[in-house]
């Protein structure tokens, strides 16, 4: 199964794919909750007045970088496996092999506030003011590379 799967994506990397009508619609309405979300987020960071705190800006961002990700991978025609910030970087790599660095490091920052998924993990903590400046910088960057990436669409 797995060899399979690189297979399709050699295949695909070698031929820009063009996805399928539904991929494409899905693809539109994650871009256009991601920048709804990323929007909020931007905003609050730079307002002086804070309407949320930072566990909801928090929230923002996680669900901005992840419909960012399933964006990306529906342009590439895939649906989404994975729900948590580094698996899905890992699994939009696969597409997007020269993705910078800088989104891998945004991803790792976004994911290290909740361990949701580990049974020795952490749980959650939340994110300084600080910590929430940094993520803006890389999330702008796959934004931005999610919509190039559509442009080619059309």
């Amino acid at each position: 199964m797995l060899k399979l799967i690189h297979i399709k994506i050699n295949i695909m990397l070698t031929n820009p794919m063009i996805p399928v009508e539904d991929m494409r619609i899905q693809a539109l309405s994650s871009l256009e909750y991601a920048n709804s979300y990323f929007r909020t987020f931007q905003h609050c960071l730079t307002n002086g007045k804070k309407r949320f705190n930072n566990d909801l800006l928090y929230d923002f961002a996680v669900l901005s970088l992840e419909k960012y990700f399933v964006a990306l991978l529906a342009r590439y025609d895939w649906n989404a496996t994975h729900h948590m910030p580094l698996s899905l970087y890992k699994e939009a790599e696969m597409f997007e092999p020269e993705m910078p660095d800088s989104i891998k490091k945004t991803t790792i920052l976004v994911g290290k506030f909740e361990s949701i998924c580990s049974l020795d993990g952490f749980g959650y903590h939340t994110p300084t003011s600080e910590e929430l400046q940094a993520m803006e910088p890389g999330i702008l960057e796959i934004k931005q590379l999610v919509e190039n990436r559509l442009a080619e669409l059309s």
